[in-house]
């Protein structure tokens, strides 16, 4: 019996949160002792916000414990998330609640340890030999101490189950409204925990993406950068999650977004939907889509365009300079808060296409790497079929790329679904996929250190 030619791709996990691997049987497992215990109000209150529905888990949970079906289909419908529950981050989180109530309650009963093995073990049974898992603390950095110590037990029982054939490390997820204040308290917990540093690979942005734009975290990366130039050691790497959910603003600032990340030195950008979905589809996903956004970024845009001017005309993007100029003049008038509006014809998405080339371009000239993620992009980002799926614009291209779950309890769909997806729906035979995927392992946190 042949081996699967896609085992690298499918044995290596780069983009997967904590948080989302857990399954309903997890859940149910985790939780069911616990159901009349656990403080459910951040699931029952974001799900009534985001629903109009208010659920019943510590019910669900209860009869589900004790085998009860329908119990077990009311908590299935209400926490794995779906194309029909609509492109909707809030929605999103408002499911993924139901975890992150039995993970906060273990972490106040003290046994969020067995919660974490959990999440490892279900990697290592899969046959994934090699993961990197990301977290982000459920406090904020107004209490340093709870929030260094959350990391520190992610990180702790994460070394602890790397064994021969088995590897696992740590990225710390940095909230994207206090980077540098949250980078300068791990940086420090890292220092005084060598033993551990070894397990902690690199940081990573993630949550909320609108509202937070690339170069509000400057001043992270220039510290980032001195403090790894300063350092003996291996490595740590910066995982940017950028171009997923972009609503908010203009196509053409959303591709900048994911250009403007790899500028400042992120290893791997998760999703780039906004490089790889065709412009057509991406403005008729949601009803005034990308039609307006702040002044704040259209002065960016255009700056952009006019210090890369020359590349961007060799790549065929026309940058009037005169006109962009004089708008930017008249934009610097307004309110930062006021906004603008765009419109879209077939002249400016056969642009926004030629820009999408041009990006995709810049990024493998600087050996960013693409963490593309099937499932939740269909799901989270409105795709709205196979064919549409940006992952297939970046096989096409020459840029670096790796496939992972990204949520695979709550998504249902683990990384070896995910890879098997791909290869079902692309053109590429499964030989030629797994040529153009290589081993993920290259592109790891350290190189797999």
């Amino acid at each position: 019996m042949s081996s699967d030619p896609l085992k690298a791709a499918k044995t290596c996990e780069l983009h997967v949160h904590i948080g989302g691997c857990y399954t309903v049987d997890d859940l149910i497992h985790l939780a069911g002792p616990h159901a009349d215990q656990i403080d459910w109000s951040i699931y029952i209150e974001s799900y009534q916000d985001a629903f109009d529905i208010q659920p019943e888990p510590a019910a669900w949970i209860r009869r589900a414990a004790s085998g009860d079906e329908a119990a077990i289909r009311s908590i299935h419908e209400h926490y794995v998330y779906t194309e029909a529950d609509g492109a909707d981050f809030a929605r999103f989180m408002a499911k993924f609640s139901l975890a992150l109530a039995t993970l906060r309650h273990h972490y106040q009963i003290d046994s969020y340890d067995d919660c974490i093995a959990r999440a490892v073990d279900g990697h290592r049974q899969q046959g994934i030999d090699y993961v990197e898992f990301r977290a982000m603390a459920p406090c904020g950095i107004e209490n340093p101490e709870r929030f260094i110590d959350f990391h520190h037990q992610n990180a702790r029982v994460i070394a602890a189950a790397c064994q021969p054939g088995f590897t696992a490390r740590y990225v710390p997820s940095i909230p994207r409204w206090q980077p540098l204040d949250a980078y300068v308290i791990v940086r420090q917990w890292l220092t005084d925990e060598p033993d551990l540093a070894s397990s902690v690979v690199g940081f990573d942005f993630c949550h909320f993406e609108e509202g937070h734009p690339p170069r509000t975290t400057r001043d992270f990366f220039r510290r980032f950068h001195e403090d790894e130039a300063a350092l003996d050691g291996p490595q740590l790497e910066i995982l940017y999650h950028v171009g997923e959910i972009y609503f908010d603003k203009s196509l053409e600032s959303a591709m900048r977004w994911c250009h403007e990340a790899a500028e400042l030195g992120a290893k791997r950008l998760g999703h780039c939907t906004a490089l790889g979905l065709d412009p057509t589809v991406a403005v008729a996903r949601q009803q005034n889509a990308h039609e307006v956004e702040l002044v704040t970024e259209r002065i960016d845009q255009i700056d952009y365009d006019l210090r890369l001017r020359a590349e961007l005309e060799d790549a065929g993007v026309k940058v009037d300079v005169r006109a962009l100029t004089s708008e930017r003049e008249d934009l610097r008038s307004l309110a930062p808060e006021a906004s603008v509006r765009n419109t879209y014809d077939e002249s400016r998405l056969e642009q926004i296409r030629r820009r999408q080339d041009f990006v995709l371009a810049k990024l493998s000239q600087c050996n960013a790497v693409i963490e593309s993620c099937p499932s939740s992009n269909m799901r989270l980002g409105s795709v709205p079929g196979a064919a549409d799926h940006p992952v297939h614009r970046f096989l096409d291209s020459d840029v670096a790329l790796v496939l992972g779950a990204d949520d695979p309890g709550i998504f249902a769909s683990p990384l070896a679904a995910e890879i098997d997806w791909v290869a079902s729906t692309t053109s590429l035979t499964t030989q030629q996929l797994a040529r153009r995927l290589g081993d993920p392992r290259r592109y790891a946190c350290g190189a797999g250190a």
